[in-house]
């Protein structure tokens, strides 16, 4: 029996969020190492704006999940089902909070947050530059942390087709092909 990929939209929408989180996290870190000035400034402005797109796209996706059933799952084991779970769940609370968290902070400090310079999103929150410093601080932890489980999450996969030999890849890449044929495909 073929695999039963996921459907073009949610593929689109997994790799897109997927380029706009480590963009996000990549403008983040070397942002840092900049001296201050218009430069660093507008990569902040960037990245303010990603971690909206990705809130947007993460919306659309679920949105999109709801309407649009996943393919049967693969047959897994009980513990290893519910780990994967956990970390799809852990990933997608994490697209929502990191980029919330920063945001918050932004909006505490004063700073102007809108989306590519095109919308100003006024801020619900008054001025606190202690809970801001809090919030960067937890936005970065968060961040690196969310690295750590995406890079899980992609050596999972990558496991389950060199070692497991099955189509969870397969699944999630269009131009992979399965090494075997998997149960509950």
């Amino acid at each position: 029996m073929p695999t039963r990929r996921y459907d073009p939209v949610t593929i689109s929408l997994h790799w897109i969020i997927a380029l706009a989180v480590f963009a996000a996290y990549a403008i983040g870190l070397v942002r840092e190492e900049l001296p201050k000035g218009d430069f660093r400034a507008g990569l902040l402005t960037l990245h303010m704006s990603i971690g909206l797109l990705v809130i947007a796209l993460t919306i659309m996706r679920i949105g999109w999940r709801a309407m649009t059933p996943a393919p049967k799952a693969i047959a897994a084991a009980p513990m290893a089902a519910f780990a994967a779970r956990m970390a799809h769940l852990g990933l997608y609370g994490a697209m929502f909070a990191i980029p919330l968290i920063g945001l918050s902070a932004a909006w505490m400090k004063g700073r102007v947050v809108g989306l590519f310079s095109l919308v100003v999103i006024p801020s619900p929150f008054a001025l606190d530059i202690a809970l801001a410093k809090t919030l960067e601080d937890a936005h970065g932890v968060a961040a690196h942390a969310f690295m750590i489980l995406a890079g899980g999450h992609a050596l999972a996969a990558i496991g389950h087709h060199l070692v497991l030999r099955d189509a969870t890849l397969a699944r999630m890449v269009p131009f992979v092909t399965p090494r075997r044929s998997s149960p509950g495909a």
